[in-house]
């Protein structure tokens, strides 16, 4: 029977849910929630992939990517197993997984299913426990512990938990089983009479079976056509809406998913919920608690990945970064943290944590019967360390994570320390508190440019625009540009000019997770007004407010409850604003500020400043609005500072606003910052090429480079003079440049993403043919290929009749690339080297050079010697020697790894 495509959509989705969820929110199984029912649990961890995680280590990135492979190649079969003596698998852990076998009215009872599953599971690993790699072979054993007792299991709505006493235990017990045991606590080995079990440190081992139970058949889960088209939607919130929309994309999963991403990753505990003396308390405690970090997660726009056990308590992995980057994820990490340790209706909780910041790969993991989409890597495991250490109310943080966020935090200096899997001590610090005013945190070896460069004609217009308002005529001024570009140093500057000119100005900031902060860049402006201070009292705060308002307008006294509510200090209602709707309430906050602001052109000009207006809230951006239409005749500039902008707002179809969109730098501005920078006469000509070709004259890009260069040891200070050295290929892209151009990607529709990343693997110049040949979903191209070009992503270009496209921006194609999985990389590559080869061998001739490429990148070392050896006598021929000495050394290196695989 064919199965439709919103069949297997909903089979997808319901892999990544345990059955117990699919047979209550489908099947209608009754049963309270929480649910309080007895069963055997079964933890089993493989051992031997830590080991071999190291030794992959030394691949970089793809190390983890292959034990994510091998890892899955062993989950497989293991799932099998479960399901088919009727256990269910709660979450799985990296190279680990908890399942558990509920008492049912069957043949056997949960302790015997559980026991011939571990038996099952042991033996699966044992005759494949010698696993061939591509860097040699490693050893891998499992240990499997096995308790009974009641379990607490709770529907969160749109997530789960498993927890209570019995699970605390499990993790304590799977200590005592050596590598390739099986131990089982008392009330299960008393289950199992024909089992054979000898005393371990107060548990039972495994020895053997008296008497081996009939193997059942694995049952696939299987429902009508009705319920799913029913009751499928039920599945959907369990899952993100991400993860939703890459199934139906493509609804199966195999080694090629997968991202390689830098991302924060936050491991909190908690422990003093009573699940098992008090499991109605226990339920509102934990939703209580799990709603605030839903709100906070989505607040600071991160992932909860999972919620697990630890032997003293439970925890979340919560990630920032993935499936969305951000410029500043290691701060919305500790940010998201602190406010969870710091929130009253949590103070009854233990609650501790850990923070690190890495690369990682993000991926698929399980089977098609049972799978979680979860992140790995070494910086997962250090910071589940760092929480697994921490004290009790404290948040523990890494070197990466600290040189982030010291400027918005207080810290204590922890020391080194040596963590388990770690051969070297990691520096750690204690979050202490929060800072009453957020300090830049600058490059300890750059000073900001003093002279502003390449915006000469920018500074002319705004100085003509500063004159124009001082005589009564009010300006909207945008600046707009993608990240990096200056917008924030040109305000600086025209901050300057306008002090110059007797402005008064007032300045106010949207945040990137501000969206739910109504009126967030004008409450700064206020309190600057108000002259309101960080440390001032609720009762100061007011008085100050009332006393400001009466030197404005005493009728303003009228409306301080409505003033108040912006400012965030209660004054009580009256009434005039007692029975006000929200719509007139509204308008009386915006006419009230403009008062404010006309106020104080009565002496001078005012100059008011808000930066990253694309981050603006809606309540912002409607004030911003309502003033740029009401400032013509007034001597107010509203200097606004933004990224493209997802709509055109009204405030841009005014005769008095100027646009000022902003270029890249040219190659000489670019070198004018290097020297300003650096304070370096003579710059080596491998410097300028690197500057030039990475930064592509984005200014923010230049700092950054130039400070990972400091870093990196390519710049070094001889004499109080900056001299470069080093090989230069060997240069990683800073992670404040990465996650910038990540988080432009990450914006995209998920087609477009894919394409983006696909069109990466050809270069950062590519034919038109050449991805219609090797794109597998062509419906989609089209459309993806001009949106990407009016993103400003890539361009487009004709000639000869032929398209061709490029990336605006090399990076972009860099860091897109970076993003891929290693498996997808290899075989895209091969598929575009055989597309060329198949396709246009009539001008195989003229890809020579493109053919060596792909087919070495993808691994098809025999192809990738023939066409290297022919692209290198092609360009020894025209005396293009540096071509044809690369392409050689190619050849060499395929003949090489071809020998190896003889």
């Amino acid at each position: 029977m064919k199965i439709t495509e919103k069949e297997k959509i909903f089979y997808s989705v319901s892999t990544f849910l345990p059955r117990k969820i699919i047979d209550f929110r489908l099947l209608n199984e009754k049963g309270k929630h929480p649910e309080i029912f007895p069963a055997v649990l079964l933890f089993a961890d493989i051992s031997g992939f830590t080991a071999m995680s190291e030794k992959f280590a030394r691949l970089g990135k793809q190390g983890s990517e292959e034990v994510n492979k091998i890892i899955n190649s062993f989950f497989d079969p293991l799932i099998k197993i479960v399901y088919k003596w009727q256990g269910d698998i709660y979450r799985f852990g990296g190279d680990a997984f908890l399942s558990f076998f509920p008492e049912k009215i069957t043949t056997f009872n949960a302790s015997e299913r559980a026991i011939n599953a571990a038996v099952e599971i042991s033996k699966f690993v044992k005759a494949h426990r010698t696993t061939k790699t591509k860097l040699g072979s490693s050893k891998i054993k499992i240990h499997i512990g096995l308790t009974k007792g009641t379990i607490y299991f709770q529907d969160l709505k749109n997530n789960f938990f498993l927890g209570g006493r019995i699970v605390n235990n499990l993790m304590e017990m799977i200590d005592i089983a050596g590598p390739g045991e099986i131990v089982v606590s008392p009330e299960v080995k008393k289950d199992l009479s024909d089992v054979i079990f000898k005393p371990k440190n107060g548990v039972w081992k495994y020895v053997g079976f008296g008497k081996k139970l009939a193997e059942p058949k694995l049952e696939t889960l299987k429902l009508s056509t009705k319920i799913i088209n029913n009751k499928s939607g039920e599945l959907v919130n369990y899952i993100p809406d991400w993860l939703f929309k890459r199934i139906e994309l493509k609804p199966y999963f195999d080694h090629k998913d997968g991202e390689h991403r830098k991302i924060a990753i936050v491991f909190l505990h908690w422990a003093g919920i009573p699940y098992d003396t008090n499991p109605k308390r226990a339920s509102e405690i934990l939703d209580s608690f799990y709603k605030v970090m839903k709100q906070l997660t989505e607040k600071y726009d991160g992932w909860i990945n999972t919620l697990d056990s630890y032997k003293d308590s439970e925890r979340v992995l919560a990630v920032f970064g993935f499936p969305h980057a951000y410029e500043d994820d290691e701060k919305r990490a500790v940010m998201f943290t602190y406010e969870i340790l710091n929130n009253p209706k949590l103070k009854l909780l233990k609650l501790r944590a850990g923070i690190n910041f890495g690369s990682v790969f993000a991926a698929p993991v399980g089977s098609e019967l049972r799978r979680e989409y979860t992140i790995l890597g070494d910086a997962v495991n250090l910071s589940a360390r760092l929480a697994a250490k921490a004290e009790d109310r404290t948040i523990v943080v890494s070197e990466p994570i600290f040189n982030k966020t010291y400027g918005i935090f207080e810290y204590e200096f922890l020391g080194e320390k040596e963590y388990k899997g770690k051969k070297k001590k990691i520096t750690t610090y204690k979050l202490t508190k929060k800072k009453k005013m957020e300090k830049k945190a600058l490059g300890r070896w750059l000073s900001e440019s003093e002279k502003i460069v390449g915006r000469d004609k920018e500074i002319v217009r705004l100085q003509e625009l500063v004159k124009l308002c001082a005589n009564g005529k009010g300006q909207v001024i945008g600046i707009m540009g993608e990240p990096g570009i200056g917008k924030s140093r040109l305000v600086q500057e025209f901050i300057k000019i306008s002090k110059e000119n007797g402005y008064q100005i007032c300045v106010g900031n949207c945040l990137s997770y501000g969206s739910a902060f109504s009126y967030h860049p004008w409450t700064q402006i206020l309190t600057d007004f108000f002259s309101i201070l960080p440390g001032d009292s609720l009762k100061v705060r007011a008085s100050k407010i009332k006393e400001k308002c009466t030197i404005v307008d005493k009728k303003l006294l009228e409306w301080l409850p409505v003033i108040g509510e912006v400012m965030g200090v209660s004054f009580p209602e009256n009434n005039l604003t007692k029975y006000l709707d929200a719509k007139i309430r509204k308008q009386r906050v915006f006419d009230i500020i403009f008062d404010f602001i006309k106020f104080i052109t009565q002496t001078k000009p005012v100059n008011i400043v808000i930066e990253d207006l694309h981050w603006a809230d809606t309540a912002s951006m409607e004030l911003v609005n309502y003033i740029g239409r009401n400032i013509e005749d007034k001597s107010i500039l509203l200097t606004l500072v933004y990224r493209p902008l997802k709509r055109k707002e009204e405030f841009l179809e005014k005769d008095w606003t100027t646009e000022l969109k902003l270029k890249e730098l040219s190659k000489e501005d670019s070198l004018e910052l290097v020297k300003n920078l650096l304070n370096i006469k003579d710059i080596p000509d491998d410097l300028k090429r690197v500057i030039i070709t990475k930064s592509q004259g984005n200014p923010f890009y230049i700092e950054e480079l130039i400070k990972s260069l400091i870093e990196q040891s390519y710049i070094v200070e001889e004499k109080k003079t900056w001299r470069f050295k080093g090989d230069i290929n060997r240069l990683e892209l800073p992670d404040s440049v990465e996650a910038v151009i990540l988080s432009r990607i990450d914006r995209l529709d998920l087609k477009e993403r894919d394409v983006l990343q696909v069109v990466s693997v050809l270069g950062r110049e590519f034919d038109e043919f050449l991805i219609n040949g090797i794109y597998p979903q062509p419906q989609y191209l089209k459309r993806a290929l001009g949106n990407l070009e009016r993103f400003d992503l890539i361009k487009q270009e004709k000639s000869e009749g032929q398209q061709r496209y490029f990336f605006k921006h090399i990076l972009t194609q860099e860091v897109a690339y970076g993003t891929l999985s290693f498996a997808r990389r290899q075989e895209l590559h091969r598929q575009t080297g055989s597309f060329i080869e198949t396709q246009l061998k009539e001008r195989k001739e003229e890809f020579l050079g493109l053919l060596s490429y792909h087919f070495y990148q993808g691994e098809d070392y025999e192809k990738s010697l023939l066409y290297s050896v022919e692209a290198g006598e092609k360009a020894k021929k025209v005396y293009a020697n540096e071509e044809a000495i690369e392409f050689f050394t190619r050849a060499i290196d395929s003949y090489k790894k071809l020998e190896r695989k003889l």
